[in-house]
């Protein structure tokens, strides 16, 4: 397994190694993930004064403010998008934003897993799912009115487009450790989780 995601590490990087090119085949960039990816979708109404992420060092390197990154600067995506000379993805959840060069539907908190998973182990308190993978998916159908007109367009634009699908999956192992189930009891969660990450990325290319 760790082979494998060195390998998948590997041919990413390889596919990003020669930016001047990628960055002329790049129209939008669509982000899916967690907090390691969040652009601020869970603070999108406003950064509540009890979330650490609302006060410095969060955004101080870069932006000068928190802007709900769960960083003191930009994220990777940030980086990505930024090499391929795109803007910096607005949160999905943003109001007057401009989406025609992409967006982040990353959220905090996020898992692979839907709520009912959780609850049908019982672990519907120990989970907190902000917008799973498969909400994520639903967001970003919602949205495709909104950035093109028809299905023609809606296929010119995503096969130009970058799809980002991760980091997914820490989240769920969280929720069924912090129950304190058995290490291998939270191995039959992998899966499950792979299959749903799996699911996903099929609803995507289809």
């Amino acid at each position: 397994m760790r082979r494998e995601y060195l390998v998948g590490f590997a041919l990413i990087v390889a596919g990003l190694w020669p930016l001047p090119a990628a960055a002329q085949k790049y129209a939008a960039i669509f982000n899916f993930g967690d907090s390691l990816a969040d652009a601020g979708n869970l603070v999108a109404d406003g950064i509540p004064d009890y979330l650490a992420t609302a006060r410095l060092p969060y955004g101080m390197t870069y932006f000068g403010y928190p802007t709900g990154r769960v960083s003191d600067g930009r994220l990777v995506v940030d980086f990505i998008a930024q090499e391929l000379g795109l803007p910096l993805l607005p949160p999905s959840k943003a109001r007057n934003a401009t989406f025609h060069h992409g967006a982040n539907f990353a959220i905090t908190g996020a898992t692979a897993l839907d709520t009912s998973y959780f609850v049908a182990k019982g672990l519907g308190k120990t989970v907190w799912n902000s917008g799973s993978l498969h909400t994520q998916l639903k967001w970003f159908q919602d949205m495709k009115p909104s950035i093109c007109n028809s299905p023609k367009e809606c296929r010119d634009l995503f096969r130009r487009s970058l799809f980002i699908v991760g980091e997914f999956g820490g989240n769920d192992y969280a929720a069924a450790l912090g129950a304190f189930l058995p290490v291998q009891k939270v191995h039959t969660f992998v899966p499950h989780i792979v299959d749903s990450i799996g699911k996903g990325i099929e609803v995507l290319v289809s």
